[in-house]
């Protein structure tokens, strides 16, 4: 597992470091929530841990900082200044800016965020002190964001109908011109293999566990960040179901910010098709019948009486009967 992490730094880092003015670069180093939220928290005792053990003996690991422009992470702005976005590392910065301890840094290279993102998800399943839970979030958001990634290039590109998009690209280069999406293609003979199918034969699970994953992540993703990062680290205990349930219910009042607003946006869905739809379409399924029947009756005694009276109470039945129908 060490061996798989050295491996994915090792092909990210920029080699003439010794040229950069790494004093002023950790004078800049920018922090982006998305990406800090992808890193799975750590237990409280771990955390105290780690801070015992960088204050004692120093921060003996590099932080990994990603050299971009502005306009890379946000295209809207059209800013190419230079930034510095820490990509591994977040708790070791916190700790060594609360405690003013120095720390080294090795910059690495992304062609745009989508990999940046595909990275840290790799790197943080490379770990070994992961909790199922956290696991499942990351395979997830890993499934959510190349199903993404391979929308977007399905609609740039319809002759690539075929091709599946958003693959493995974290552990190759990149940056390497016309190979972006080379490893991108995964076939079967004819047959092309679902992001769900390749990322469970990646992770040894099932497809249904991948889609499942996806579920929690999606439904993680609606949660207030805090709260999201409290059910990650076990400080609130949540079942997983619901939080699948939350992923696959249309919530408009985001973020959840409680475990009762997570409860509550999960009833509200199930109380409004079992109050509201269904008893309306079971009632009026009884009216019609019952003008139906009501209908055979009047007929009926026409026929035996012949009595014209009757006329005007068919047609009015009959009447009732095409307005339910509509």
């Amino acid at each position: 597992m060490k061996k798989y992490q050295i491996n994915l730094v090792e092909k990210k880092i920029i080699k003439d470091q010794g040229l950069l003015q790494f004093e002023e670069i950790k004078k800049q180093i920018l922090i982006l929530p998305e990406l800090q939220e992808l890193i799975p928290p750590l237990h409280t005792d771990e955390l105290q841990q780690l801070e015992q053990n960088i204050i004692r003996e120093g921060c003996r690991e590099a932080l990994l900082v990603w050299q971009t422009t502005e306009e890379t992470i946000y295209p809207e702005k059209k800013d190419t200044n230079t930034v510095y976005v820490l990509i591994d590392g977040h708790n070791r910065y916190s700790i060594c800016m609360k405690h003013g301890i120095d720390f080294k840094i090795h910059l690495v290279d992304f062609k745009n965020l989508y990999d940046a993102r595909q990275y840290m998800v790799d790197n943080q399943l490379g770990r070994r002190n992961l909790t199922p839970e956290q696991v499942s979030y990351l395979r997830g958001m890993k499934y959510l964001t190349e199903k993404k990634e391979k929308g977007k290039y399905e609609r740039l590109d319809h002759k690539g109908q075929n091709v599946l998009y958003g693959s493995e690209t974290s552990e190759i280069n990149p940056t390497t011109e016309g190979n972006e999406h080379k490893e991108q293609t995964i076939l079967y003979g004819t047959e092309v293999v679902s992001t769900s199918e390749k990322l469970g034969k990646r992770f040894n699970v099932s497809e249904k566990t991948i889609k499942r994953d996806a579920e929690f992540a999606s439904g993680l993703e609606k949660l207030d960040s805090a709260l999201k990062l409290e059910i990650l680290s076990g400080q609130i205990k949540v079942s997983k179901t619901l939080i699948q349930q939350v992923g696959k219910t249309d919530v408009t009042d985001l973020p959840l910010t409680t475990v009762d607003q997570i409860e509550q946006a999960v009833k509200e869905p199930i109380e409004t098709k079992k109050v509201i739809v269904k008893p309306i379409e079971e009632v009026l399924e009884v009216q019609k019948e019952v003008l139906i029947r009501q209908l055979a009756e009047l007929t009926k005694e026409l026929q035996q009486t012949g009595a014209v009276s009757i006329c005007d109470e068919i047609i009015l039945c009959a009447s009732k009967i095409k307005k339910i129908k509509k």
